[in-house]
């Protein structure tokens, strides 16, 4: 079974079970999913089960459904881990056996507005990124490419043992996002290949779409870590 952890700023206020073909969320009464705040239209938006696939669709709310910050504009397809923003509460789609687990709170800072479009960007420290730049040009070697972002910035090498993706300043690609850990996942360069493993409590690494706890990476998977993506590539 799936459900919605509803959260709001660093607090897990409830959790629903999504038993029932739809659900229905919005700040009146009737709702299954209720949430009393005013940037919250009535009726706001509606996820529905059709066999073992799910979707979210808006129902004309006055400040919009938004899906791992991406405004809804149709129903859209759910995933585990994606995040719904609703005025200013997320709902996070999961499987019911993660339904209770606790929010990772020691980095999280203050839910931004939910129209913000740099919401959960990946960045890299400019310091860092003229030696990423050098190291990548000169090796050819395996590496990341941050979807989205163009050659060169988009290209980050991976030349050392591990690499470490977190919010914490010591990480070597920093990442943002309200449920960014300080230490998200480790990339290692082993004998048998790039292995990344998860170190995130709440949102965890995926990789092509898969929760994963420890994987080995193949030429063109793509690594999910909050909003930020990367694909990995074997060689130059």
């Amino acid at each position: 079974m799936a459900v919605l952890k509803l959260v709001f700023g660093r607090d897990v206020l409830q959790t629903y079970d999504i038993d029932k073909e739809k659900m229905l969320i919005g700040r009146a009464e009737d709702c299954d999913v209720m949430i009393d705040n005013l940037a919250v239209s009535r009726h706001h938006a509606i996820v529905e089960k059709k066999e073992d696939s799910f979707t979210i669709n808006d129902l004309d709310s006055n400040n919009g459904t938004f899906v791992n910050g991406q405004r809804v504009e149709q129903p859209a397809a759910l995933n585990f881990g994606d995040e719904i923003g609703i005025g200013k509460h997320i709902l996070v789609f999961e499987s019911s056996s993660k339904k209770g687990s606790a929010v990772h709170t020691s980095s999280a800072g203050a839910l931004p507005d939910m129209d913000m479009p740099e919401r959960g960007t990946m960045f890299v420290e400019p310091e860092k990124m003229q030696k990423i730049q050098k190291k990548v040009s000169a090796t050819g070697k395996a590496h990341l490419r941050i979807k989205g972002v163009p050659d060169p910035k988009g290209l980050i090498p991976l030349d050392k043992s591990d690499v470490v993706f977190g919010k914490a300043e010591n990480c070597d690609v920093r990442i943002q996002g309200f449920f960014a850990s300080r230490r998200h996942a480790i990339l290692s360069r082993l004998e048998k290949g790039f292995q990344i493993t998860n170190l995130a409590v709440f949102s965890p690494t995926r990789v092509n779409g898969t929760r994963i706890e420890s994987a080995f990476l193949v030429d063109g998977d793509e690594i999910i870590m909050g909003r930020s993506k990367f694909v990995f590539h074997s060689q130059r």
